[in-house]
């Protein structure tokens, strides 16, 4: 998976709305003939193709639903939500299955989203870091999402959150959250989120 350069012209990237681009693999490597492109534009995928919006700035694959295809999380973390919210940012989870990845049963996650602890803000950065990783040994890829220009008690401390998978998707139910003061760790400019190892 790649996120596609409109015209190679890698100057205009902060004013993409963003577009992912799927290459399926062959037994000699990435297909050039068997190819998905997605975007907010796609049937089932929330939201609308905005510009500067960089859907697919951060990118993760892995199993949420633990049907044996893969899934890719997407952060869009310029993401509008409202007037007076320009970059709170957002998480699309994309489903694979048998024919491929598609906008099919799509999920869209922000800091408004009811169960996720916190509130969308402009300049969050909600998604500039999206990372799958089963946390809990159920056999289910888990999401973590970084927001590092989240406002803590200092001004971007940053913050992280885990949403747990399971067979339906991604849920809610049981985020944990948490920002560099619940770490022990010195808040100001800690930017915390920021990326995950992978």
């Amino acid at each position: 998976m790649l996120r596609t350069v409109p015209g190679n012209v890698v100057e205009d990237l902060p004013y993409d709305h963003g577009t992912l681009k799927v290459l399926y693999g062959t037994a000699s490597g990435p297909s050039t003939t068997r190819t998905t492109t997605i975007d907010q534009n796609t049937a089932g995928v929330p939201g609308v193709n905005e510009d500067g919006d960089q859907f697919g700035y951060s990118l993760s694959s892995g199993d949420v639903n633990g049907d044996g295809y893969a899934d890719i999380s997407v952060g869009i973390p310029y993401e509008a939500l409202e007037a007076g919210q320009k970059g709170a940012g957002s998480v699309v989870q994309l489903y694979g299955g048998r024919g491929g990845l598609s906008g099919t049963g799509a999920q869209a996650f922000t800091q408004d989203t009811a169960g996720v602890p916190g509130v969308a803000e402009a300049d969050d950065h909600f998604g500039m870091a999206v990372r799958l990783a089963d946390t809990d040994g159920d056999g289910k890829d888990d999401l973590a999402v970084g927001a590092p220009d989240e406002d803590g008690a200092q001004s971007t401390s940053g913050a992280a959150w885990v949403l747990r998978g399971q067979s339906g998707g991604l849920t809610t139910s049981g985020v944990v959250s948490f920002g560099p003061d619940s770490l022990g760790a010195p808040e100001a400019g800690a930017a915390l989120g920021a990326g995950f190892q992978q």
